[in-house]
């Protein structure tokens, strides 16, 4: 094994226990904007901007991992009403006009910096590994008004739909690229 230095030496030791960042409002600052405008929505990144669990994606792992802490608003003609809604939200709490500059032309980058109210729940998916794990999605923007008035719903822990069970006695189950039909 190679010598591990100064590294290992201030290396902060491990247990790989973390702290869950637990469902519920959030007043949170916008840390960077990427316009993904081949498939029409911005993709923003954040941090919790106050109270008890403020900075909690600035950490070495938050830094690394900007996907855990970010949200998707779509542009696209049918989503219109729900990005409308994300830029009133952001204008209430920053006193911005950002709703009014998105019919001529919006500047993603002067979202950076904008406080805007999360509710953070949780999902179940499938990882890698196959096991169902749980991960932190962004279900609702609301104002910063909003959040601090506790006007917002926690939502429950969205789960993976249930696998088809074993087909009834007398059928059987058929992958359906193996069905004979030309």
């Amino acid at each position: 094994m190679k010598a591990l230095g100064n590294e290992y030496e201030n290396a902060k030791a491990s247990t790989g226990e973390f702290t869950r960042l637990p469902a519920g409002g959030y007043i949170a600052e916008i840390k960077a904007v990427e316009d993904k405008a081949d498939k029409e929505y911005l993709a923003i990144t954040f941090d919790i901007a106050s109270g008890e669990f403020k900075g909690f994606y600035s950490d070495e792992w938050g830094q690394a991992h900007p996907y855990a802490h970010q949200f998707v608003r779509s542009y696209k003609d049918k989503a219109l009403g729900m990005f409308k809604g994300f830029l009133q939200a952001i204008d209430k709490s920053n006193g911005t006009k950002f709703e009014a500059q998105a019919k001529t032309g919006l500047n993603e980058r002067d979202l950076v910096g904008k406080r805007i109210g999360v509710v953070i729940g949780y999902e179940e998916y499938n990882s890698d590994r196959g096991e169902v794990r749980e991960r932190s999605r962004v279900t609702a923007t609301r104002s910063v008004e909003a959040i601090e008035r506790g006007d917002f719903k926690v939502p429950e822990l969205k789960k993976l739909a249930a696998p088809a069970g074993p087909a009834p006695e007398g059928f059987e189950n058929i992958n359906p690229d193996e069905l004979p039909f030309f």
